[in-house]
Order: structure tokens, then C-alpha cells, then sequence
């Protein structure tokens, strides 16, 4: 059953002081979450070690207020390069990127929580702040996220031969495998409005 993973920052772009991207590691009412410089060149990027190789689910992002990036991307990889930065693209798999509200509609005084739903495996994730949305706010341009929640499953090495193991035995009773067009007719026909 998917539940919140564990994570550690192993690096960030950058932070103003007094708000590093470590404090994404704590959840309480009175942590602020990270900022980044200020005046900083965009994109601004953190990376996080889940506790384990896990399949992640869902992502909750917290966004603040008013330093609020226009785009965030998400990447995830298996391992890191031997050295820390900068880190290669080439070992990150992109999986989709949100965009945020720009919040004028509520004055810059409400926090957009964002729900993304993804299926991938992996024990880093990367995520991409683009340029900030411009307010009257945000006078030094940041971005900023208060919190960050992963919701997955542990994943062990075999989860790929398990899923093969699965598709073969159901392959095996019904005699047939699951691109059969007539299991689609069958589909179409049972779920097709008259």
C-alpha cells in the first residue's frame, strides 16, 4: 500500500539564508521550507535520496505564497554520478514537469497544493524550478517551496519479473495473451453505450 517516503536533500542550487532545502525534511507548522537566492538564475534545481529504491506514486508539492515558480520539472534516476555536482542529465529520466498558479486571484495570501500522480522507480529525484511568476510580492524573484510529501512503495530489484511472472500466468489460464483483439471486442461490447 503506497505510503509517504522518506527522503534526505543531497543537494540544492542554492538558498537564501535561514532557508535551506534541507528544511523540506521536516514537516511541522513551524518550518518556512526553501527559498531560493535572491536575484538567482533560473532554473534552480534540488535533489533528493528517497530512504530506498521505492516506486513513487504521487507527489505533494506546497507551494508558498507569492515566490512561486512558473514550472517545476521532475526527473528520477536509479544512482548518482561518483561526484556530486553538477549532476548528468543523461542519468536522470524525465518524467513531466506542473505548472503553478500565478495566485493573483487571491491576492498572493493562499498556497497551491499540487497533486501529481506519476509511476516511476527510482532512489533520486530531481526536481527543476523555472523563472517566478512576477508579483508586487516578490521583490527579489525567487521561488520558494514550503513542502513536499513522495507517496510510493518500497521496489525491490525483481518488481519487473514479478510483472512479467503475472502477465504469463494470466496469459497461460485464459489461453490467451492481452493484445487478443478479441478480448478488446469483448471490452467494447460489454462497456459500449447502446
Amino acid at each position: 500500500m503506497p505510503h509517504k517516503i522518506g527522503f534526505v536533500v543531497v543537494s540544492s542550487s542554492g538558498h537564501e539564508d535561514g532557508f535551506s532545502a534541507r528544511e523540506l525534511m521536516i514537516h511541522a507548522p513551524t518550518v518556512s521550507g526553501w527559498r531560493s537566492p535572491r536575484f538567482c538564475q533560473f532554473p534552480q534545481e534540488i535533489v533528493l535520496q528517497m530512504v530506498e529504491r521505492c516506486r513513487i506514486r504521487k507527489l505533494q508539492l506546497l507551494a508558498h505564497q507569492y515566490m512561486i515558480s512558473s514550472k517545476i520539472e521532475f526527473y528520477i534516476s536509479e544512482s548518482l554520478p561518483e561526484y556530486f555536482a553538477p549532476y548528468q542529465a543523461e542519468r536522470f529520466r524525465r518524467l513531466g514537469y506542473v505548472s503553478l498558479c500565478d495566485n493573483e486571484k487571491t491576492g498572493c495570501k493562499a498556497r497551491e497544493l499540487k497533486s501529481v500522480y506519476v509511476d516511476a522507480v527510482g532512489q533520486f529525484l530531481k526536481l527543476i524550478f523555472h523563472q517566478n511568476h512576477v508579483n508586487k510580492y516578490n521583490i527579489y524573484n525567487q521561488v520558494a517551496l514550503v513542502a513536499i510529501n513522495i507517496i510510493g512503495d518500497p521496489a525491490d530489484f525483481s518488481d519487473e519479473s514479478n510483472t512479467a511472472s503475472r502477465e504469463k500466468l494470466i496469459d497461460h489460464y485464459l489461453g490467451h495473451n492481452s493484445e487478443d483483439p478479441a478480448l478488446e471486442g469483448t471490452y467494447a461490447r460489454v462497456f459500449k453505450s447502446p
